[in-house]
């Protein structure tokens, strides 16, 4: 279980008495005796309704304003393209490709410095964001992304659903051996996908973000590893899982039991 809504609408200016009541509820209420269940999802197991109550009738000593949950949202946001910011300068935000980027951190720096921004942002999904761009400095910042092949941001905010989920990655490198190179294979499975699916799926969202340590965070979508093709020879492969989701459409993700594909069709057996 994840997040669930109160249904409840908190003005800015009552934020701090209303974190401090579920901090404090949470320490009266919560399992401290054992660490495994010290969550606060395990108090909020026992109903929506009833952790509000008690939230406001010991806590707040007032009743929570009512608030209905927000519309959903039609379509993927992650803020690639081009787009005017309240201030009157441009933000261009790009997908870099799947990988390690730590080679790419310091070109980026550069171009920033030329562009006379200061302030870049990575995104949940781990989309790079610069700030700050004045409107004559757009294309040359947005010519420089071609060099460490990145997509392109566009004006219009035009995205294509094949390299954009792809995800990056800055951390250490696995201490366990990976025998698949994951990270070539999810730079390249964009364009083998849209041929296998053709055009009547251009539009549909795909999410291929990239493994870089096969461990059991809950980050891992695909682990590499060595598998039997059916003919007695081992081959490069994988083992799938489903995806977890964030945002408001959350949900756990799932290893499918004994489900592995071959490194030949990973590309083209995984979907949206």
């Amino acid at each position: 279980m994840l997040a669930q809504r109160l249904g409840v609408w908190v003005p800015l200016s009552e934020v701090p008495d209303v974190w401090e009541a579920v901090t404090q509820l949470f320490r009266d209420y919560g399992y401290r005796r054992l660490r495994a269940k010290a969550r606060l999802k395990f108090l909020v197991r026992t109903g929506v309704e009833k952790f509000r109550e008690v939230l406001e009738e010991e806590y707040l000593n007032r009743r929570l304003i009512d608030g209905p949950a927000p519309a959903p949202v039609k379509h993927t946001i992650d803020h690639v393209g081009v787009q005017r910011i309240k201030n009157g300068l441009n933000a261009i935000g790009v997908a870099p490709i799947a990988g390690r980027v730590g080679s790419m951190l310091s070109a980026v720096a550069d171009l920033m410095e030329k562009a006379g921004s200061d302030r870049a942002r990575w995104t949940p999904f781990q989309k790079l964001v610069i700030l700050d761009v004045a409107d004559d400095k757009v294309d040359e910042l947005v010519a420089g992304w071609t060099r460490w092949a990145c997509r392109r941001g566009r004006r219009r905010g035009a995205r294509t659903p094949w390299r954009a989920p792809e995800s990056s990655t800055a951390s250490c490198r696995s201490p366990r051996p990976v025998h698949p190179d994951a990270g070539a294979r999810a730079r390249a499975a964009p364009g083998r996908r849209r041929v296998a699916a053709g055009r009547a799926d251009q539009r549909a969202p795909q999410r291929l973000p990239e493994l870089v340590r096969p461990h059991p965070g809950g980050r891992h979508r695909v682990q590499g590893q060595w598998i039997d093709n059916g003919g007695g020879t081992s081959v490069e492969g994988f083992q799938v899982h489903l995806e977890r989701r964030p945002g408001r459409a959350s949900g756990f993700g799932r290893k499918l039991r004994q489900h592995k594909v071959t490194s030949d069709s990973w590309a083209t057996t995984s979907t949206g």
